[in-house]
Order: structure tokens, then sequence, then C-alpha cells
């Protein structure tokens, strides 16, 4: 399916009667520069909840099974802690090993049970230089980390980033990245979400 061809305002299926809106996290940051005028964080902007077709939450603990407008495949949304709970849930966390820091709370993640594949996306938002310029450096060390935390998984670490890494000092840290299969979506593209779906249909 061509990723720009889903819908612009697909309809939400709730399979079950919780709200799914109160319990999958929405990130943290808001506030700031990190918000738009109404109020809306950046990992709320570029959230892919709007393109579930169907979501079958888990309230207890945080996560949902999902599927996407246009798509057959279903993901195991785990956004946040969610994620490592849902591993350990079902025995797929290396048990001696601790999350690293800045590997413990991914901004958004989907995990394919049957291909068993993890999309890992993590978000940064700048407007000024400071310490998320160098952040975006570690992806490569990440994607090895949770390769090591979920042996069973193979990993996809994906960046969503604000066009203030479009700037020139930028691109050898995105080459780096892109040599290292890091790949890297623009949050501000009109078509990220259905690009960012295609992806990870796409991927094996």
């Amino acid at each position: 399916m061509d990723a720009n061809s889903a819908p612009k305002k697909p309809k939400l299926v709730i399979v079950e009667d919780e709200d799914p809106v109160s319990i999958l996290n929405k990130g943290a940051g808001a506030g700031g520069a990190n918000t738009n005028k109404n109020g809306l964080s950046y990992e709320d902007l570029t959230d892919l909840k709007p393109f579930y077709e169907e979501s079958i939450p888990d309230k207890k603990d945080k996560f949902a099974k999902v599927r996407f407008v246009g798509y057959n495949r279903h993901f195991i949304n785990a956004n946040k802690s969610a994620l490592h709970k849902w591993m350990e849930k079902n025995g797929e966390k290396a048990p001696d090993l601790q999350p690293a820091a800045g590997c413990k709370e991914p901004d958004e993640a989907y995990i394919d049970t049957e291909k068993e594949i993890a999309f890992i996306i993590e978000k940064k938002f700048q407007q000024t230089g400071g310490s998320v310029d160098e952040k975006i450096q570690t992806g490569p060390f990440k994607k090895e980390h949770y390769q090591e935390l979920f042996p069973k998984y193979k990993i996809h670490y994906l960046y969503c980033l604000s066009d203030w890494f479009k700037r020139d000092e930028y691109k050898s840290v995105l080459n780096y990245l892109k040599k290292n299969n890091v790949p890297v979506f623009w949050g501000s593209s009109e078509t990220y979400k259905q690009e960012m779906i295609a992806f990870m249909h796409s991927s094996l």
C-alpha cells in the first residue's frame, strides 16, 4: 500500500468499552517551546495514534494491541515504561541486564510479536543549541543496547526529529546515523505518520 494513500482523518475503532486515551502514555516534555499553540507537546503532535483503525487496550499495563488504517498487521503499542513491562511480562527481556540511561522509557514503541520485530521511536524537538544536539549521536548505541535487552527481537531504532536538525552542522551526525541503520523521520512533514507506518509495515 502507498503510505500517502491513507485517509487523513481515519476513524478509530475501540474494541472495548475502555478509552485508550486514558491509558496510552502521551510522552513527557509538554510546555515551553515543546508545545504548539493548542498546548500539544511534540510527542502528542507526532503520535501515530490518529491512524489506528483498531485498538484493544490493556488498562492495567498501559499497552494496547493496534492495527493501522489500510493494513492487516497487528502491533503491541507499548510506550514509555510499558515497553519494558510488556517484554518482561512475556519473558522477552534479558533477566540480568538493567536498561541504560536513555533506554528506559522510549517515546513510542510498537512490537510485532509474529515477526518478532520491535520499532522504538525516539522523538527530539529542538529550537536552540543544547544537550539534545549530542543525544541524537547515541542512536547506534541505544539500538545495540535494546537488542541486548530484548535478544529475541530484531530492533529498529528510529528518530523523529524537528527541523532544527536539518541545519548544516548536523549533516555529519545524520550521515553517521544512516551508516548505522538508524532511520531519521521529520516530524514536521505532512506525511510523517504515513511514512513511519509504511516503514514499519515494509521492514523485516
